[in-house]
């Protein structure tokens, strides 16, 4: 049986290393997205979230905020809502996007739309095609701090020149900050980006 006590206690150290590795790495992750500093752009591209019908969720309004903050300082002077509508969602997170801005001071044609994307690639390769049809060359990619190593690194592998605004996230994103881990490592492996300390 002490075999078998063995194999327990091996599994168990196992699981707690990995979760160090897990917590660690969100940790970092967070720590890189809000350290990193937006420079004035042609462009805000602010990445989706959950929304409740219009109803945008803590993560998504946090990072409206900060495009609103930019707006209103000047460091942008458009802004790119990008994110389709997921199958839990009513309306397109674009959309809901676009109305909080716009209730919140930023003129209506000032906001661009789009509604195609389900992940990041596509949220920065779509918005992509909308900045080379308005003619904006420069942008400042807005989300969660713990998603924008990511973001900024899937940017630069599509060759947008930008720089990024890391929206604070809560105790209560956590869970979601570790899921990041698994997706940053996952975009790696599949070659859609330089690893963030390298980009």
């Amino acid at each position: 049986m002490a075999w078998l006590w063995m194999c327990l206690l091996a599994c168990g150290v196992a699981a707690v290393g990995s979760l160090a590795f897990l917590i660690r790495f969100a940790e970092r992750l967070k720590y890189e997205g809000r350290s990193m500093r937006p420079e004035k752009s042609d462009v805000g591209v602010v990445l989706g979230a959950y929304t409740d019908g219009f109803e945008p969720s803590h993560p998504l309004a946090a990072r409206l905020r900060a495009a609103i903050a930019l707006y209103r300082q000047g460091y942008i002077r458009a802004i790119i809502v990008s994110g389709g509508r997921g199958e839990n969602e009513t309306v397109a997170e674009a959309r809901s996007m676009k109305r909080f801005l716009v209730m919140n001071g930023v003129p209506a044609d000032a906001v661009h739309e789009e509604r195609m994307s389900t992940n990041t690639w596509e949220n920065l390769y779509h918005s992509k095609d909308i900045m080379r049809d308005r003619g904006y060359r420069t942008a400042v990619i807005i989300t969660s701090d713990y998603h924008l190593p990511r973001a900024i690194a899937v940017a630069r592998t599509l060759g947008v020149e930008a720089t990024g605004c890391g929206a604070a996230s809560t105790k209560g994103e956590f869970r979601a900050a570790v899921r990041e881990v698994f997706a940053h490592i996952e975009y790696m492996l599949r070659g859609r980006q330089a690893p963030f300390w390298k980009a």
